[in-house]
C-alpha cells in the first residue's frame, strides 16, 4: 500500500519507475495491467501518437453525461485487435470493470534532469463510457498504412487533471480523403468483444464540468470514407437499461441491413468527418457507395429517435461529398420498425426517406434494393 509520500494524485509528475511503486504495472509499453494493485495504467505518450496521425486527450466539446478523454488502443501498425496477444492490452481495458479494475491515465510530459527518464503527469481515475465503450477510426500507422485503431472512450471517476496541454487539437483545414472500399471492409474490423456479451454500466459523473468550453463555428471539414462500425452508437433513451437495449438493436439493425445490401452488390462503408474547429470525431452509421445513399440508424422507432435521427442525418450529409458523387447523397432513416404516421410527413418535409423493417424482417420502403 502506498504510504502518504508514496501516493499520487491528479496533477503530480513521476518517472514510470516510481508511479509501478504506487499503482504496479509496467515500466514499458502503454496500456499497463496491474493485477495486484487492481489498476490498469495508460500511458499517452504525443511523441508516438502524434507521429503515427492521432491524439490522445480530452475533447473541447462534452455531451450530457460531461467531458471525454479519448485514449488510442495499442497497436502501432496494421489493424488494431482485441484477438490475441496483440490486442491484449485493448481486452485489458475493455474488461476493467468486470475485473474490478480501475483504468488510470498518465501523459508523458518531459524528462526527470537526473535519470533523464522520461516523466508522467497523472490525469486521474477513468471508466469506460457505459453506452460507447469505443469507436474505430481510420488513422495510419508507423509503416505509413492506413488501419483501423481502437479508441476508447473514457469517462473521469473523481477528481482529474484537465489542461490544455492535454486537450485533442481542434481540426485546421479541410482534407477529404476516400479509402478504397476493397481495402476497408467490415470484416477487418473486430466487433465480436464489443457487441457479444455484456458491458457493465458503469458510474457516470453527474455533473458537467462548470467551465464547459465552446468550440469555434465550423467553417470547413475533413472527411474519410472507412468501413462501417456498427457499434458506434449515441444514447437515444434516458434509461440506462433501455438505452443499453437500444444501443444493441440498432448495431443488429445496421449489421442486418448492410449484409442486405452486399448480397445484392452493394458496396457498403461510412464517414469519418473531422469539423473545422471541433476536436471530435463524427462518424456516420451506414453508406451505400453503389447508390451514393446515406443511412442513419436507430434502435427504436420512437419519436424522440426519429427526431433525433433527423437531426443527424441532415447535419452528416452536408458533408458526404465523393469523387465520383459532387452533389449531396440520398438520405435515409433506418428503423427496426414503422414509426407512427407524421414522422413520414416530417421527414419527407426535409427530402428524408424511412426504410423500417417489417415483421417478417424485410425491409420496407422506397429506396429498398430489389434482389
Amino acid at each position: 500500500m502506498a504510504t502518504e509520500v508514496d501516493a499520487i494524485v491528479p496533477g503530480n509528475v513521476r518517472t514510470r519507475a516510481e508511479i509501478k511503486r504506487v499503482f504496479g504495472g509496467s515500466t514499458q509499453g502503454g496500456i499497463c495491467p496491474a493485477i495486484e494493485e487492481r489498476s490498469v495504467n495508460l500511458y499517452s505518450d504525443p511523441s508516438v501518437g502524434e507521429v503515427n496521425g492521432y491524439y490522445d486527450g480530452w475533447l473541447a466539446e462534452e455531451d450530457d453525461l460531461g467531458p471525454i478523454f479519448e485514449y488510442t488502443g495499442a497497436g502501432r501498425s496494421g489493424n488494431q485487435t482485441f484477438a490475441g496477444s496483440a490486442g491484449a492490452g485493448n481486452r485489458a481495458i475493455l474488461s476493467h470493470a468486470e475485473q474490478g479494475r480501475t483504468l488510470r491515465v498518465f501523459k508523458q510530459v518531459g524528462q526527470d534532469p537526473k535519470s533523464a527518464a522520461k516523466t508522467h503527469q497523472y490525469l486521474g481515475e477513468f471508466a469506460l463510457d457505459a453506452l460507447e465503450p469505443y469507436v474505430w477510426r481510420r488513422v495510419h500507422g508507423q509503416d505509413g498504412r492506413k488501419r483501423n485503431a481502437i479508441v476508447f472512450r473514457l469517462r473521469p471517476e473523481g477528481e482529474t487533471q484537465r489542461s490544455s496541454n492535454s486537450l485533442i487539437p481542434v481540426a485546421k483545414e479541410t482534407t477529404c480523403e476516400l479509402v478504397p472500399l476493397d481495402v476497408v471492409t467490415a470484416a477487418t474490423l473486430q466487433s465480436d468483444p464489443a457487441t457479444i456479451g455484456g458491458l457493465a454500466f458503469l458510474k457516470q459523473p453527474r455533473n458537467k464540468s462548470s467551465s464547459s468550453r465552446k468550440a469555434a463555428k465550423n467553417a470547413a471539414t475533413s472527411g474519410t470514407f472507412v468501413a462501417s462500425e456498427a457499434f458506434n452508437k449515441k444514447m437515444s433513451l434516458r434509461s440506462s437499461t433501455a438505452a443499453h437495449i437500444a444501443v444493441r438493436r440498432e448495431a443488429e439493425l445496421t449489421r442486418t441491413y448492410m449484409a442486405f445490401l452486399k448480397s445484392v452488390g452493394r458496396k457498403t462503408g461510412a464517414f469519418q468527418i473531422k469539423v473545422k474547429g471541433l476536436t471530435a470525431t463524427l462518424r456516420t452509421d451506414l453508406y451505400d457507395a453503389t447508390e451514393h445513399v446515406l443511412y442513419e440508424a436507430k434502435g427504436s422507432s420512437a419519436r424522440e429517435d426519429v427526431r433525433m435521427a433527423l437531426g443527424q442525418i441532415l447535419d452528416y450529409s452536408r458533408y458526404v461529398l465523393t469523387e465520383d458523387h459532387a452533389e449531396p447523397p440520398k438520405r435515409v432513416i433506418l428503423l427496426p420498425a414503422k414509426p407512427d404516421l407524421d414522422m413520414f410527413d416530417l421527414c419527407e418535409s426535409y427530402g428524408v426517406e424511412i426504410i423500417y423493417r417489417s415483421e417478417n424482417g424485410s425491409f420496407i420502403g422506397e429506396s429498398v434494393p430489389v434482389d
